[in-house]
């Protein structure tokens, strides 16, 4: 048994109920132990809960960082369209990620909800900048309308947000065809 295995199970675990339904008991199960035994890995349900948070951020900040490096020589349009569709290209494929993700992002934070807030917060930091370098660039070039970095910024997060839900309620076809219209108009949006 690793720690691997138990965040493993308990975010799996905490994806399909929730960090008010799932109980310690049930996540030893899951490993093949004794409740107690997990004791032995984490003091308690909260400190289990955050590692399995924190772990989920870090694959998700990372993939997203890989995504901003491998976008960088793109032109800005392109570059944008590019991290946009980093959600679909994440998530897709991770149904437990994006379980627990909705679940976390939605619904609850456990205990300690603030923590939590920040851990992901901070996680945005590259793929904040990505985005305003993709903006600056296209208003440097001319491309985009000159406007306001900061909202920009936070209209893109908006929209990855609302892709994200779009993504674990609708079919991959629909999904698809309301990203193509989004992006359609947010492009229309920022031609200068």
């Amino acid at each position: 048994m690793t720690r691997a295995t138990i965040l493993s199970e308990a975010r799996s675990i905490f994806g399909r109920r929730g960090y008010a339904e799932a109980s310690l008991r049930e996540i030893a199960e899951a490993v093949g132990i004794k409740t107690p035994s997990l004791y032995a890995h984490f003091p308690s349900k909260e400190a289990l809960y955050e590692a399995v948070y924190a772990e989920v951020v870090v694959e998700h900040t990372a993939f997203f960082d890989e995504l901003v490096r491998t976008s960088s020589a793109l032109a800005p349009l392109a570059r944008l369209r590019h991290l946009l569709g980093g959600i679909e290209l994440y998530y897709r494929d991770r149904p437990d990620l994006a379980e627990f993700s909705l679940r976390a992002a939605v619904t609850e934070f456990g205990p300690g909800g603030s923590h939590l807030r920040e851990i992901f917060l901070d996680s945005e930091s590259t793929l904040a900048a990505a985005v305003r370098q993709s903006y600056d660039d296209g208003v440097a070039q001319g491309t985009f309308a000159a406007g306001d970095s900061e909202g920009f910024i936070a209209l893109v997060f908006v929209i990855m947000d609302g892709l994200f839900l779009q993504l674990t309620h609708y079919t991959p076809e629909l999904y698809r065809q309301r990203f193509e219209q989004a992006w359609t108009h947010l492009s229309s949006l920022l031609s200068a």
